[in-house]
């Protein structure tokens, strides 16, 4: 193998140093510069996205802010509308319930004036029968015409002794 013998090793070790320092140079001069500037750019972008994701999140926490306040001034308000709805509901019922209270009363008031009336015609009309009977009754047993204001004083004059 030509690499091992030794009368070739001052020439390769030359070769070798041209090589390296023709290397070290290129990487030094072009390669690592280029490198460097890609990594600075990188750097700065992500430096960049990381503070324009920041403020982005403060602006998000902002607005779940206002969301928030507004749900709960929403909540706010639905639960005064629904308190002044149920009020004024309650309200609208109390004074219907007044107003059906009042009409009951006057219908229970005019079915006892009614029932009473009822009940003094159909105790006169009784009053009458009674008259007309006993008439009947005592002309046919005794032959004896009486007045109706006769038979009416006596049926007075027992009414407190009868049931």
């Amino acid at each position: 193998m030509p690499q091992l013998n030794p009368e070739f090793f001052i020439s390769q070790l030359f070769w070798l140093a041209v090589f390296f320092s023709f290397l070290l140079i290129f990487l030094w001069r072009v390669s690592l510069p280029r490198i460097a500037k890609v990594l600075e750019k990188r750097q700065s972008k992500i430096d960049d996205d990381l503070s324009s994701a920041k403020e982005l999140q403060e602006q998000a926490q902002q607005i779940e802010r206002n969301i928030n306040d507004q749900i709960n001034k929403a909540k706010e308000n639905a639960s005064e509308e629904l308190k002044k709805t149920i009020s004024s509901l309650q309200d609208e019922v109390s004074s219907k319930l007044s107003i059906l209270d009042k009409e009951l009363e006057e219908k229970v008031s005019k079915s006892e004036k009614d029932i009473l009336k009822n009940r003094d015609d159909q105790i006169k009309n009784i009053d009458e029968e009674i008259i007309n009977i006993t008439k009947l009754t005592v002309s046919k047993i005794i032959n004896v015409d009486l007045s109706d204001s006769d038979i009416i004083k006596t049926i007075k004059s027992q009414k407190g002794t009868l049931n």
